[in-house]
């Protein structure tokens, strides 16, 4: 299946046939059957609010979440204690919360940034002076979408850069700064992968932010919920990201055929023989919020 899925060069209908015969799906009531009974126990007497609100007042480390009722959690190899993989440009509107947003599910992570011009820069270093198991990483290379100079300056360097500062065979997961998180949903979908080789895949729904109301996106097929796509939790063994050609509209993902020239650069994750499990929604999605997108 995974060899039929090469030959088709929409994004969509590839996403289907992953749905429909690579994809296992863990039901929401079936969850917290994951989790040993005296951690479920534990974890469900708190909420995200308040254990965002216990971090605010943290300054030098030693942040608290769900993982602090489960030993399990502190091995620097186990799915429970994954690298958040991180990266920003020009995001500042969402940052800040959607970084707190994760703190009481996930315990370090690398944030990579480049060419920020409103304020990133400056959240992001006082964030990690704030949490210091997260560490900065400023890439030394303007990313190009379009045109790009060099190898450097195109977007598959960028990722790779920042993920050579996570230790191989350690899990890592994706986290977008557009994103806000369901910590205790995110934490427990920790518990899914049984094997070094299952991976899981996280879908999203798209908000947007209006005249101070919020309004769900629904695509030109009338669809709500996106199917999974790059976000996903994976043991950091031989992963290594690689140049994709896309056309102008970016949101269908379509790879570029002909008019090469003016294909836009980015970057797709290179992985083999994986098993996907996807979960229940766990964050909100605003891509909107980026100027490029409005």
């Amino acid at each position: 299946m995974k060899i039929i899925c090469l030959f088709i060069p929409f994004r969509k209908i590839r996403h289907k046939i992953k749905k429909t015969f690579l994809l296992k799906n863990i039901q929401r009531d079936k969850i917290d059957s994951y989790l040993p009974k005296k951690t479920l126990i534990q974890i469900n007497k708190y909420n995200n609010e308040d254990l965002i609100k216990l971090n605010k007042a943290i300054i030098g480390g030693g942040h608290k979440g769900y993982f602090n009722y489960d030993e399990k959690s502190k091995d620097p190899k186990s799915p429970l204690n994954p690298w958040a993989f991180i990266r920003v440009k020009n995001e500042a509107i969402t940052l800040k919360a959607s970084l707190e947003s994760i703190l009481p599910a996930i315990q370090r992570g690398v944030i990579g940034y480049n060419d920020c011009t409103d304020g990133s820069e400056e959240i992001i270093l006082e964030f990690c002076k704030q949490y210091p198991s997260f560490i900065p990483i400023k890439y030394p290379y303007e990313i190009q979408i379009q045109n790009p100079k060099s190898e450097e300056n195109k977007l598959y360097s960028y990722y790779n850069y920042v993920a050579s500062f996570i230790p191989k065979d350690e899990w890592l997961i994706k986290i977008d700064v557009d994103h806000y998180y369901d910590a205790k949903k995110l934490y427990k979908s920790f518990y899914i992968p049984r094997k070094n080789y299952h991976v899981i895949s996280y879908s999203r729904i798209d908000f947007i932010f209006n005249e101070e109301k919020f309004y769900v996106y629904r695509n030109k097929e009338g669809e709500i919920l996106k199917a999974p796509g790059d976000c996903l939790a994976i043991q950091n063994t031989n992963l290594f990201w690689k140049e994709i050609l896309i056309e102008d509209d970016t949101f269908k993902w379509n790879t570029a055929k002909n008019n090469i020239e003016n294909a836009k650069s980015y970057e797709i994750l290179k992985v083999r023989n994986r098993i996907y499990f996807t979960t229940e929604l766990n964050n909100y999605h605003f891509p909107f919020i980026k100027n490029y997108r409005k």
